[in-house]
């Protein structure tokens, strides 16, 4: 009997991800990362918006450029890219990214629920996130994509809600806009194979370290506000007891 315990629990052990958080400006932490390691770049920088009330300030068009530089440094030939972006911004990261030789795949329009109320503007309904790869061989696993997307009469974009837990994300409280994360757990699932490395340099909240610890993937973050930092360690370390525990996330 204690064989057996001491044998699924080396199994549970295996399974488990390893999840490496850091606290610190991604500008410097990036350069830490190994060339070609990465299997997923998964990520939300700050939006070029122009609200005055700003928690992060948008990144400057250098800033950006590095940014995609070191992705292109760091990720594995059959890697994939996946950055939010607003409008505003879309088009600058599109051609930085076009400069460096990645090729566009798709881009998945992620649909708000509600629009926000904005004067002397047409109200926003969605956001993009941008796939990008370095060759033709990327990873892609067809076989759990989301069939509820294809087979419908509504707008195929991915509603913002989608598989949302608003008590693990408190965006009000933090000033944040975290992604759903049914969403991110989805693109994890089919841009990285299990045990494989994601990157996020914008961890936020830490939605997409919670996707790779339900996954099996290994994660890497970067944050720099604190307040963040610590709910990312927490969520995490929550998730990973629910699964020690044999709990199963759906």
């Amino acid at each position: 009997m204690r064989a057996r315990v001491r044998a699924r629990a080396r199994e549970r052990e295996r399974e488990m991800s390893e999840v490496r958080l850091y606290r610190g400006d991604a500008r410097i932490l990036l350069k830490t990362i190994k060339d070609k390691s990465q299997d997923l770049i998964l990520t939300d920088p700050p939006y070029d918006v122009t609200t005055k009330d700003l928690r992060f300030k948008p990144l400057t068009n250098a800033t950006k450029e590095m940014f995609v530089r070191n992705f292109k440094r760091v990720l594995k030939p059959s890697g994939n890219v996946v950055i939010f972006c607003g409008l505003r911004d879309k088009f600058t990261w599109h051609n930085l990214f076009k400069k460096y030789r990645f090729t566009l795949i798709s881009e998945i329009i992620v649909v708000y629920p509600a629009g926000l109320k904005i004067k002397k503007r047409f109200l926003p309904a969605h956001e993009s996130a941008l796939h990008y790869v370095l060759s033709e061989d990327y990873y892609f696993n067809d076989e759990i994509m989301m069939p509820d997307v294809y087979n419908t009469k509504r707008p195929r974009g991915i509603c913002r809600n989608y598989g949302y837990d608003y008590r693990t994300a408190p965006s009000l409280k933090m000033g944040v806009t975290p992604k759903p994360l049914g969403l991110v757990q989805k693109l994890v699932e089919v841009l990285s194979p299990v045990h494989g490395e994601v990157l996020d340099c914008f961890m936020g909240t830490g939605t997409t370290a919670e996707a790779c610890v339900l996954t099996g993937r290994n994660f890497t973050g970067f944050e720099i506000d604190t307040e963040l930092y610590k709910f990312a360690v927490e969520r995490v370390k929550k998730a990973k007891n629910r699964m020690e525990s044999g709990f199963s996330f759906g």
